[in-house]
């Protein structure tokens, strides 16, 4: 006679989901930008920026730059929300004033960078760790 054995699946280890570690990040870096660059539109100038009007814009914009630098400090910069949603991320002003107070050489090697491809999700959950300690 045969016993039959039931079968059990095997247990998956879950994973965070990666919307919301992508928020988990992006709460981080706005808290580092705006410590760090302040309460000014990187691109054109307006000051005392707070609450919803008060963004953190992409240089490279988020859809175009990739896994590697959506999340990058050297892409972002504090924008008003004219700049950022009005005017799409006022692209030309960036550019302007990354390459006078940055350089070329930075403003050529993000855009280097922009081809870099990686698991997105282990990336994420990397910088995760990274930015919390910051």
């Amino acid at each position: 006679m045969l016993i039959k054995q039931s079968k059990k699946p095997i247990a998956k280890k879950s994973k965070t989901p990666i919307s919301k570690i992508q928020r988990q990040i992006w709460d981080e870096c706005k808290r580092i930008i705006r410590a760090k660059y302040g309460n000014t539109c990187y691109t054109c100038g307006k000051t005392g920026l707070e609450g919803s009007g008060w963004h953190t814009g992409h240089f490279i914009p988020k859809g175009a730059c990739g896994a590697f630098l959506k999340y990058d400090f050297r892409n972002l910069r504090p924008q008003c929300y004219f700049c950022n949603i009005n005017m799409g991320g006022n692209g030309t002003a960036f550019y302007r004033n990354m390459v006078e107070r940055e350089g070329q050489e930075y403003v050529d090697k993000l855009f280097q960078d922009k081809n870099i491809t990686l698991k997105a999700y282990d990336h994420y959950l990397k910088i995760l760790e990274e930015y919390k300690l910051l």
